[in-house]
C-alpha cells in the first residue's frame, strides 16, 4: 500500500483526510474549534496550527492518532467518517 492509497477518502469526496488541510476544514465546518478543543488543538500558541498544514501534521504534531482526528472532524462536518 502506497502512503497516497492510506489517504484515500472512505466514504466520498466530502471527507476530510490526513492531506485535507486545515483551511480547507475551517471552511466547511463552522463547529470545528469546537471540536479541535476536545483534542486541545488551536487553542493557544503551544498547539496551533497554520491553515496550510494538513490534518495528518496537525494530529502528529499534537500527538493525536490520525484516526480518531479524522473520525471527529468527519461526523462534525455530518458526513460519514474517513480513514486516514
Amino acid at each position: 500500500m502506497t502512503p497516497s492509497d492510506s489517504e484515500t477518502p472512505a466514504h466520498g469526496a466530502d471527507s476530510l483526510t490526513g492531506d485535507s488541510t486545515m483551511s480547507q476544514a475551517l471552511a466547511g465546518d463552522p463547529n470545528l474549534p469546537i471540536v479541535l478543543m476536545r483534542f486541545h488543538i488551536g487553542g493557544c500558541s503551544l498547539c496551533g496550527f497554520e491553515p496550510e498544514q494538513t490534518v495528518a501534521e496537525v494530529a502528529e504534531d499534537n500527538g493525536v492518532p490520525l484516526e480518531v482526528l479524522l473520525e471527529a472532524l468527519n461526523e462534525s462536518r455530518g458526513g460519514p467518517t474517513s480513514r486516514p
